[in-house]
């Protein structure tokens, strides 16, 4: 798979929560940390996901924002 998003972030899904629209995506990648992304069902199911499968995070945004208290 060659895409042009370069910030691939290899990683294992450590868990899936499925909705019946979404659903939430934890993957664990080294070190400790974790990214979480929310993905269609649909795009779950089609990925064959489950927990223990080698993923890519793929990060490709437009903006980055900040907050504080």
């Amino acid at each position: 798979m060659k895409i042009s998003a370069r910030n691939q972030i290899p990683g294992t899904v450590k868990s899936i929560k499925k909705g019946p629209v979404s659903t939430e995506v934890v993957i664990t990648i080294g070190g400790g940390h974790e990214m979480v992304s929310s993905i269609t069902t649909h795009s779950a199911e089609s990925l064959k996901l489950k927990e223990g499968s080698k993923v890519y995070a793929i990060v490709k945004a437009s903006e980055v924002m900040v907050g504080t208290d």
